[in-house]
């Protein structure tokens, strides 16, 4: 099969819930970095075989929300573009796609990556269209139903309940018996890693610049992550009550942010590369997926990594950074815990933060993470990373790339 190569990677800031990118809809942030994604690239977009976005809350304005982004970003109508949704992950799966249609010979050139803007996810009236008849209606938050990932139609085995996404990070505590002060250690540990790379300019070359229109006319410009605290100490996040479960741990400063955020990689065959004279940045090396039982959706990456270690051969001696989103803290300890016999090393992962500190924009996070990833191998002088997240449902991905 071919190699695939990384020759541009970027990813716009992550904004805050309510934030400064709130007045984007995600085919306007989306189609920002895309067009980036490709000016760093150096290729005419005509080029382009497919365009592969991942989202998982898809704006009703802007259905195939690839498309619309592709279309706004000055991609010509003439090349295709596909919405992945496979719920966190959806990005990396968009990449790893991607990659397959090289491997495979089907195109030369993906545009991949994903977007979401969670400050724009609406309420909506479900019964409304079929008349409401009596009484008052129930508005239903559609990003607060959607973070209970199905489970609405398949429960937790015991109770028979649903439950959102949060209440896995507390199922997952009930299991291995977590601490409050474990997870708060894994949090704060994010946030201050968030904090020292945004303040050493360890992003600088990853985040595209994002312009926000005001209402007068005016244009802002956003170019610095917005979720992590600074200064946060044990001692804040200790003061934080319970946010699923009256005497629970997980609060909301050991969980992800909610936010928006978009990113992307413009992938080639090595031939392609050659061909028109550019030098790579990465390559992909190989990829792994697995599943968990949806309640438990937070170990996921454990039998992805463990999947991915059969299928390459490698293992994270072989890794000199990893990237491990943390939907939850407690998300975080369960994976370490499955994978620690494996060789599974806290201090090279998550080296500039994640989905605690960083924020977590559901749809791009999977992109972000391996943005994030090649940015830290390169300036670090490093050569080899692995990134994996969990996913709602209980799926998950993982892949290994390398710097060339």
């Amino acid at each position: 099969m071919k190699e695939v190569v990384v020759v541009s990677a970027c990813r716009s800031p992550i904004g805050a819930f309510g934030g400064s990118l709130k007045p984007l809809q995600a085919p306007e942030l989306a189609a920002q970095v895309m067009r980036e994604t490709v000016k760093r690239g150096g290729v005419d977009p005509s080029m382009i075989g497919d365009v592969r976005f991942g989202n998982c809350l898809e704006p009703p304005k802007a259905l195939n929300v690839a498309r619309v982004s592709a279309l706004l970003a000055d991609i010509p109508w003439t090349v295709p573009a596909v919405t992945i949704n496979r719920v966190c992950t959806s990005a990396m799966e968009a990449i790893v796609s991607g990659a397959l249609q090289i491997q495979t010979g089907f195109t030369d050139v993906v545009l991949a990556g994903g977007v979401e803007s969670m400050s724009n996810v609406p309420y909506c009236l479900e019964k409304a269209r079929w008349g409401q008849r009596l009484f008052d209606g129930v508005l239903l938050d559609a990003l607060t139903t959607g973070l209970h990932a199905g489970s609405h139609f398949y429960p937790h085995p015991e109770t028979g309940k649903h439950y959102i996404m949060g209440e896995t990070a507390e199922f997952l505590n009930e299991k291995y018996g977590f601490t409050r002060e474990e997870q708060d250690e894994v949090a704060l540990r994010s946030h201050n890693n968030a904090e020292r790379a945004t303040k050493n300019g360890d992003f600088k070359d990853e985040i595209v610049p994002i312009e926000v229109k005001g209402r007068k006319g005016d244009v802002k410009i956003v170019d610095k992550d917005e979720h992590f605290r600074p200064g946060l100490t044990a001692e804040d996040l200790a003061k934080l009550r319970p946010a699923f479960k009256k005497d629970g741990t997980v609060t909301a400063g050991n969980s992800s942010g909610i936010n928006d955020g978009a990113a992307g990689v413009l992938i080639m065959s090595r031939e392609k590369a050659d061909e028109l004279g550019l030098k790579p940045l990465a390559r992909l090396v190989d990829y792994g997926m697995g599943c968990s039982e949806p309640h438990l959706m937070g170990e996921s990456p454990i039998a992805a990594v463990k999947n991915l270690i059969e299928r390459s051969g490698e293992g994270f001696a072989d890794w000199d950074l990893v990237e491990l989103n943390e939907a939850f803290a407690s998300q975080y300890l369960a994976v370490e815990r499955g994978l620690k016999d494996l060789g599974f090393d806290r201090e090279k992962t998550n080296v500039n933060g994640s989905g605690i500190g960083l924020g977590h924009p559901v749809g791009c996070t999977g992109a972000r993470i391996i943005v994030t990833l090649l940015h830290a191998l390169k300036k670090r002088g490093l050569k080899r990373g692995m990134a994996t997240l969990c996913g709602g449902g209980g799926v998950s991905i993982a892949s290994v790339w390398e710097i060339v």
